[in-house]
């Protein structure tokens, strides 16, 4: 019984030095394979593991690290609300509101709007006239109406009004929104929130080039820590 034992205690101990070794073996390999790599075709690699998706040629070294950044810190909220939004049933629009866009698409010179007030209720959207082809009065306030800041509800107009705001909510601030740096389609965003997480929110610093090879072979770490984990 003894030899029994031993003998099934020495295969065991084999199998798990063998095992041991392959993983030494295998960091080993990932380890040699990452000392043939650049540092930018590490940086290429880890962009394209976050973002699914190969770097432009076009991005320089900042760039790419700031939308590796960017990645870590909503990646996943982003990911999360997309798998949220698809579960949900598509909206449709009442009978009631379609009468009411229906009637304003035959007349041709009323639009539906919908009336944000000043007390942060949404109110029910109503039919308005249009006069002088520029205006429309909501409690006998003049709003400029302007063509451009239409919203298409499938294929219905509409206007979103702000009572305290003369002009409708549109897309035509596009520029003033641009020099205040709050547009949502521009580097700025991307570029102020990967900042802040690298210098915790410190404003005015400049980030050198020690800095981002720094930031660099952090990520590079962490990568290899979780494939190795």
């Amino acid at each position: 019984m003894e030899n029994i034992f031993r003998k099934r205690g020495s295969t065991e101990s084999a199998t798990s030095s063998l095992k041991i070794s392959e993983i030494k073996n295998l960091t080993k390999s990932f380890l040699l394979e990452m000392k043939e790599l650049s540092q930018l075709q590490k940086i290429n690699l880890i962009y394209s593991n976050l973002t699914g998706k190969k770097p432009d040629p076009n991005m320089d070294t900042t760039r790419k690290l700031n939308r590796v950044l960017f990645e870590q810190k909503f990646g996943d909220k982003i990911k999360d609300t997309s798998k949220f939004l698809k579960k949900q049933k598509k909206f449709r629009l009442p009978s009631k509101l379609k009468r009411l866009m229906k009637i304003g698409t035959k007349k041709g010179r009323q639009i539906l709007v919908w009336y944000l007030n000043a007390k942060g209720v949404i109110e029910n959207p109503q039919l308005h006239p249009i006069y002088s082809s520029d205006m429309i009065i909501i409690r006998n306030k003049p709003h400029q109406v302007d063509p451009r800041a239409f919203w298409r509800w499938g294929k219905y107009q509409c206007l979103l009004i702000k009572e305290i705001d003369r002009r409708p909510i549109s897309n035509l601030d596009y520029d003033e929104i641009k020099r205040r740096g709050d547009s949502t389609d521009s580097d700025e965003f991307i570029i102020k929130a990967a900042m802040q997480a690298v210098i915790g929110g410190v404003k005015k610093k400049p980030v050198n080039k020690t800095v981002i090879i720094a930031i660099a072979a952090i990520a590079a770490m962490a990568v290899i820590y979780f494939m190795t984990k």
